[in-house]
């Protein structure tokens, strides 16, 4: 996938200061040597963003490349694989790593569902029950598709964007962020994180983390 005409654009990458949706789109850029704009913004620069038409979704993150913008996260996702050289050369290896980032969203959104709930006890409660159940039978189903798939990581033998997706929505999803989620949320599930340590020891994820460390 990469190329001098796509590796020489001028990118810049707009989130906020966290990891969040960015965080898988920063690190495939930082695996594969792709120079990249970090900006990152606070909420009254959202709104005045907004409020200029330069979030065209009125949401974050917000991906421009030479100057031309795109939302949606997982189409930054994935351009950014490819031009990292992290997305998988075969087609079926790439349906495969959209079908385990897929289905850490459908994970994600039964967890998002919970953030209208205004109060905290009752939404730690309800956190508790989901992850003991439809999101433990979410990852489990997830696990056994690894497992199934029989590669070295996620679904390939070398590591590609399932993996730093794997990575950073565990990472995330254990680091306490989030009331009422456990820690060990995916500690039951070995090849998950087989392949998210994978990526957390790269010697350019541990340099960045260590760069980023109050973020």
């Amino acid at each position: 996938w990469p190329n001098s005409s796509t590796t020489m654009s001028n990118i810049k990458l707009t989130y906020f200061n966290m990891s969040g949706r960015a965080e898988p789109i920063r690190l495939c850029f930082t695996i594969g040597d792709v120079k990249f704009e970090d900006e990152r913004i606070n909420r009254d620069q959202l709104m005045e963003g907004k409020a200029s038409g330069r979030f065209p979704l009125g949401s974050l993150p917000v991906l421009e490349v030479d100057g031309k913008v795109v939302c949606q996260s997982y189409a930054m996702q994935n351009y950014a694989a490819k031009i990292s050289g992290l997305y998988p050369k075969d087609p079926f290896d790439g349906m495969k790593a959209e079908e385990v980032s897929l289905s850490l969203e459908d994970i994600g959104q039964i967890l998002y569902a919970t953030f209208s709930i205004q109060d905290l006890d009752e939404k730690i409660a309800k956190r508790k029950e989901l992850c003991e159940t439809k999101v433990a039978e979410k990852i489990d189903l997830l696990e056994k598709i690894l497992v199934k798939t029989g590669k070295k990581f996620a679904v390939a033998d070398e590591m590609t964007v399932a993996d730093v997706h794997l990575y950073c929505f565990t990472t995330l999803f254990t680091s306490g962020w989030l009331d009422g989620v456990p820690t060990d949320l995916f500690d039951k599930y070995p090849k998950i994180k087989e392949c998210a340590k994978a990526v957390a020891d790269h010697p350019k994820v541990i340099a960045w983390n260590k760069a980023h460390a109050a973020n």
